[in-house]
């Protein structure tokens, strides 16, 4: 598994410190919130989204006829929500600040799934909540773009995400790095699976930052 060239010349780019720590953090439900906002979203265009697993396969339904989304559909529906929303996403309880005092200590980097067109409505979105830190723009696991940052780095580094899949990526292809599961969405903490490869499972930044200090 390999980086595309894109994401190979961000990281490559990348201003660090290899002798001060480096905090990586996913974005959504981590930093801003995504699953309260898309339902929102869905529900003023006549959808509902109904979470019983970590996907939105199956989760999205017509509101009247609880019909499911084709797959152009749901495609067409999660494309309007990114390219209409990514700028509006709302801050999870904490981050801000913590990132804010955590950032004294040491390097902090924004790993997050996006695609290439909504990557500057994303940064402007972190900016504007106060969280402006240099983001890598990956598609997929995330694993190589974390290895490839570890690679770099002869002081710790830790990883924050709420999927399961990305924490697991972590563990097989970055196995140095610290490996933190948290989600700041009650509606997803709900229907979380335990994630036996992370080291530790957060309920609040208050808490991810105590860990990290430990």
């Amino acid at each position: 598994m390999t980086l595309d060239a894109a994401l190979h010349s961000e990281i490559r780019d990348l201003r660090l410190d290899a002798d001060r720590p480096l905090l990586i953090v996913d974005a959504d439900e981590v930093l801003i919130h995504f699953a309260e906002h898309l339902t929102r979203w869905l529900a003023a265009q006549g959808w509902v989204l109904r979470l019983t697993e970590y996907r939105l396969d199956g989760a999205i339904r017509h509101a009247q006829t609880g019909q499911a989304p084709g797959a152009f559909q749901l495609r067409e529906l999660l494309d309007g929500f990114i390219d209409s929303e990514t700028r509006q996403q709302l801050a999870v309880t904490g981050a801000a600040e913590a990132l804010a005092a955590l950032s004294r200590e040491m390097q902090v980097v924004v790993l997050t799934n996006v695609p290439a067109r909504a990557r500057a409505d994303r940064v402007a979105n972190l900016a504007g909540l106060g969280m402006d830190y240099p983001l890598l723009a990956n598609a997929g696991p995330k694993g190589p773009a974390l290895a490839a940052l570890a690679r770099r780095m002869s002081a710790p580094v830790a990883f924050v995400d709420d999927s399961p899949l990305q924490i697991e990526s972590a563990a097989r292809l970055a196995a140095s790095v610290r490996r933190i599961h948290f989600s700041g969405s009650e509606m997803l903490r709900t229907i979380l699976p335990p994630v036996p490869q992370a080291h530790h499972a957060a309920l609040s930044w208050e808490e991810i930052a105590t860990l990290l200090r430990a």
